[in-house]
């Protein structure tokens, strides 16, 4: 099952001793059969609690892309929106509304961290075995009519979370490698970008592609929206921070939109003088630790009040 979930098998291994298929004449394929294996009405239930708390503006959002999943027509979207915009709800939503109706959702991410805060979630390298080191020739390691391959010409959405991390080659890795995947299933629409089935999301203010003693001129020349392939995206945008002002007194709203406001500024370079090689800014004091000379323990205990005193109690944390 391993080496499936990577496109391969031990046939790829020719030392190592195969199974006799005469023996299994009704080999699935494990890993369409893992996606399928949800719990239909947990999941119904659960879209129906998501969608009585979405806010308009998520719900928006919600629509414009299940509306098209829902009517079959194509399209690549990418969701932008910061930190605390609740991205991750919508995600869910999407995915139990699918998974609930027996459709296969392919949840993916940049990251290790973002792939766990998905339901059914994989980093991008693992679900679609992108190269470690791509350059703009570079495809997938995902043989054709593989169990891989199958999985991804059934899957009906594919959700790609902190896509602005990746370098630009990886996306077209997987263009190149989704055509060549579906083009033995649908010749009409291979050409298609991306199969015309994914929903990208993150958020630029945040960690960009890692370019090794690069330059900023670089590292923006190798994001997403350098891409050529940028110009087929239709961007949804959130702007609500429900993070901050979710259950928040009437008191620190104002105070909390404050903050929200600060560090916006920061992403954004409204704030701060800039040389071009750093960035200087003034924190204000409300936000400080002030110096000690141990600094990792005045972090902690600013973090954790007492939590030596607190390392037993479960309610403490």
């Amino acid at each position: 099952m391993m080496l499936r979930s990577c496109g391969k098998s031990l046939k790829d291994y020719p030392p190592k001793p195969r199974a006799d298929t005469s023996l299994v004449p009704d080999i699935q394929n494990s890993l369409i059969h893992d996606e399928l294996n949800y719990n239909r009405q947990s999941l119904a239930e659960e879209h129906v609690r998501l969608m009585s708390t979405m806010t308009s503006e998520q719900r928006k959002v919600y629509d414009t892309i299940m509306t098209r999943v829902n009517e079959n027509k194509f399209g690549v979207f990418f969701r932008y929106g910061y930190g605390g915009t609740w991205k991750t709800f919508i995600w869910r939503a999407m995915s139990a509304a699918l998974r609930s109706k027996g459709e296969i959702v392919l949840t993916v991410a940049s990251s290790g961290i973002a792939a766990l805060l998905i339901p059914g979630g994989r980093t991008t390298h693992s679900r679609f075995c992108i190269p470690l080191n791509v350059d703009e020739f570079s495809t997938c390691i995902i043989v054709p009519k593989s169990p891989l391959a199958l999985l991804i010409q059934k899957a009906k959405l594919i959700i790609w979370d902190e896509a602005p991390m990746m370098h630009k080659h990886c996306f077209k890795a997987v263009d190149r490698t989704l055509k060549d995947i579906l083009k033995s299933v649908d010749e009409k629409n291979k050409h298609i970008l991306f199969s015309g089935k994914v929903v990208f999301d993150g958020d630029f203010r945040q960690i960009q592609p890692l370019i090794p003693k690069g330059t900023r001129t670089k590292v923006v020349h190798a994001t997403i929206n350098s891409s050529v392939l940028w110009n087929f995206c239709e961007v949804l945008t959130l702007s609500k921070n429900m993070r901050l002002l979710g259950g928040a007194s009437s008191a620190d709203v104002e105070q909390r939109r404050l903050f929200s406001k600060w560090v916006l500024g920061v992403g954004d370079g409204e704030i701060g003088d800039d040389n071009d090689d750093d960035l200087e800014l003034d924190i204000p004091s409300d936000l400080l630790i002030p110096n000690s000379s141990y600094p990792l323990a005045s972090i902690v205990e600013s973090t954790y009040p007492q939590l030596l005193q607190n390392m037993n109690d479960i309610m403490y944390f």
